[in-house]
């Protein structure tokens, strides 16, 4: 089971220290006094009750403005914390107080620390933009050679799972800020990449009959699965607190070689390839951020406020509108091609 440190510096003149002594939810508290002669207080609780916490405490505390609550991950702890209670027979908690306690479980990470986490994908920087072009050019070279091995190895490469997890997460909250930022990113290195493989495409000579090459040139039903399972993949990689390398690899494996592939042929003036390896591109796009937003609603991700709510629910909506209507309009492109 993971753990959470939160450490709460309660406002001036804060008096109810011992009501946090007795939660239920939590494993352990203990006290600090600071050299001010204030006390700090500190929770150690189980990772996925944290976000009820974090929002009870900013209820408690929403009439000052002169409090902090910080977030720790733990590695471990000693004397290591006892299993979970026993559950009865078919699976139900043994008491009604379990049985709340078990409501409160989200079965993931607390939405501050997801957002924090996914903030930090998002951000264009020159080192975002070297592993972009860096990636482009690996890959490029394995499409080009037909080698499998360099291409996975510009997928490891790749920052592509940040920007796209965070547009789906700016979608479900309604975050326009956040969206701006991931719109940006995504954008740059679309275009980084689509430069430097239209450029590479004049300089070096093409052979579109190579598999690398001649298998991201057509879109199929099996494409469509494999963008939305790498979109719910990716964002379930942040959610539960993994490491997101390994899930990275996959979202890139859909987004970077079709991608790749549709600059070398646009570049080589094999404009019909090009066209097939483009709409793959779209199709994978479409198909990670519709998973992404999908992923976080049913995960109860949402904005704290009302009216946060209100306008994560309509950008939410709007966007898996708009994201089933061009999937759509795909699997028609699909099927007439097909059949």
């Amino acid at each position: 089971m993971a753990l959470r440190l939160i450490k709460i510096l309660p406002p001036n003149n804060y008096k109810n220290y011992g009501e946090w002594v007795d939660r239920e939810d939590v494993i352990d508290c203990w006290f600090e006094q600071d050299g001010n002669g204030g006390q700090s207080i500190h929770l150690l609780v189980d990772v996925e009750l944290t976000e009820s916490i974090l929002q009870d405490l900013e209820t408690r505390f929403s009439a000052h403005n002169d409090y902090r609550i910080v977030l720790f991950p733990v590695s471990a702890t000693l004397p290591p914390q006892p299993p979970d209670k026993k559950e009865g027979e078919k699976g139900e908690p043994e008491n009604r107080l379990d049985k709340e306690q078990e409501d409160k479980r989200l079965k993931r990470i607390s939405r501050e620390e997801l957002y924090v986490k996914i903030e930090e994908g998002v951000d264009i920087s020159w080192v975002y933009l070297v592993l972009i072009a860096l990636s482009c050019i690996v890959a490029a070279n394995g499409l080009i050679r037909d080698s499998g091995a360099m291409v996975i190895g510009a997928m490891v490469i790749a920052p592509i799972l940040g920007p796209n997890v965070g547009l789906a997460l700016a979608t479900t909250l309604g975050d326009k800020w956040l969206m701006k930022r991931s719109l940006r990113s995504i954008l740059y290195g679309f275009f980084l990449g689509m430069a430097l493989s239209v450029i590479m495409g004049m300089m070096l000579p093409i052979n579109p009959e190579v598999y690398e090459i001649s298998s991201r040139t057509t879109v199929s039903f099996a494409d469509i699965a494999l963008g939305l399972a790498a979109g719910v993949a990716g964002c379930l990689s942040f959610t539960r607190g993994i490491s997101a390398a390994v899930i990275g690899v996959m979202v890139a494996v859909a987004l970077l070689p079709p991608m790749v592939a549709t600059g070398l042929l646009l570049g080589s003036g094999m404009y019909e390839l090009a066209m097939g390896a483009g709409l793959l591109t779209i199709t994978y796009i479409i198909c990670v951020n519709l998973a992404g937003v999908l992923t976080f609603l049913l995960q109860g991700i949402k904005p704290k406020s009302f009216r946060q709510q209100r306008e994560g629910e309509e950008l939410s909506r709007y966007a898996i509108i708009i994201w089933l209507t061009l999937l759509a309009i795909l699997a028609l492109i699909i099927y007439f091609q097909y059949f």
